[in-house]
């Protein structure tokens, strides 16, 4: 094992499949009515970094000291170039197809109550299918571990991509992870017959599923379940193997059919820099901390996303004026 810090690090490589595009993040913004009106708002800073959960994964795991295979699409522009030589700035293996379109930006707003919302265009994200992911490169890289993250994003590889590459990657002895994050569509669409077939997509996957994470509004919304442990039984009675439950304020929790709930409590954190990546931190560090045993995985890779969360840690780092990382400022 390789060490950051007091974590034990595992040798092996990981692969992530996920978007990749420019996140413009804002400083706290004090919640209110007003924001939502005509008007303007003063923030301490807005600055930018890598973004898409699957990039913010990548970094994080990276930070920690993993070894990092990263694969995704970008547009065949300048930012597309920007955001590939800052993924190898931090020392990950980028397999990158490129696409006829822009590489897509997301503006991240934080509020000081916790709550955040993200303004997205994302082409080249949408656009991505399981030919551009390289999958003979994905399983001859020695990675032992795979996250899907940002399911929801491409059409194909929802309607078919996602369910081919993991049976792919478990047929090859891969263990598998992903990430049931939030649909946008849940969000904008008034179709309700879509949505409903979007999730059934998604459900089909679960099967090749080893590792499932989300937050506790994400699992309940995609299992149409009242409450987080009907969520993961749900998940497990349709064929995962385990269900990660990131639970905010009140902790992590884990849910499989041996071993049922089993909960940890949350770091403390006394100030909140930045809630964007949270999830996606605990994600990287609960890959990487497999030499531990259970309770103490879920303990350390809540701390960890507890120090992401009050800044005491640079696991994403900002982008520089120009093309690399800078570190972060708390």
């Amino acid at each position: 094992m390789e060490t950051h810090s007091d974590f034990p690090i595992a040798k092996s490589p990981i692969a992530i499949v996920g978007n990749l595009n420019l996140d413009v993040k804002t400083s706290l913004i004090g919640s209110g009515d007003g924001i939502l009106a005509d008007g303007e708002t003063a923030v301490e800073e807005i600055y930018e970094s890598l973004g898409g959960g699957g990039a913010n994964t990548a970094v994080a795991a990276a930070q920690l000291g993993g070894r990092v295979h990263f694969f995704g699409c970008v547009g065949d522009d300048d930012l597309g170039d920007r955001l590939e030589a800052a993924l190898v700035e931090c020392r990950i293996s980028a397999h990158l197809a490129r696409k006829p379109t822009a590489t897509g930006r997301s503006i991240n707003l934080n509020w000081d109550n916790g709550c955040r919302h993200f303004i997205s265009s994302l082409p080249n994200n949408r656009s991505l299918t399981v030919g551009d992911i390289g999958l003979r490169s994905l399983i001859e890289s020695d990675c032992r571990q795979m996250l899907r993250s940002d399911v929801w994003f491409s059409d194909s590889m929802l309607a078919e991509g996602n369910r081919y590459l993991f049976e792919q990657v478990c047929s090859a002895g891969i263990e598998t992870y992903m990430d049931i994050n939030w649909d946008p569509e849940w969000s904008t669409t008034g179709n309700h017959a879509r949505v409903c077939s979007r999730r059934q997509q998604l459900r089909s996957v679960l099967p090749f599923v080893h590792h499932a994470h989300g937050n506790e509004r994400e699992l309940q919304f995609f299992t149409g379940r009242e409450n987080a442990l009907d969520a993961c039984r749900f998940l497990i009675d349709h064929g995962c193997g385990e269900v990660l439950v990131h639970r905010g304020r009140r902790g992590a929790a884990s849910f499989t059919a041996a071993d049922g709930w089993v909960e940890v409590a949350a770091a403390p954190v006394e100030t909140v820099v930045c809630s964007t990546g949270c999830g996606d931190v605990f994600c990287a560090a609960h890959m990487l901390l497999t030499s531990l045993p259970k309770m103490d995985r879920l303990k350390a890779s809540a701390r960890i996303a507890a120090e992401h969360l009050s800044g005491m840690r640079c696991l994403i780092p900002r982008l520089g004026a120009r093309s690399g990382i800078e570190g972060s400022r708390p």
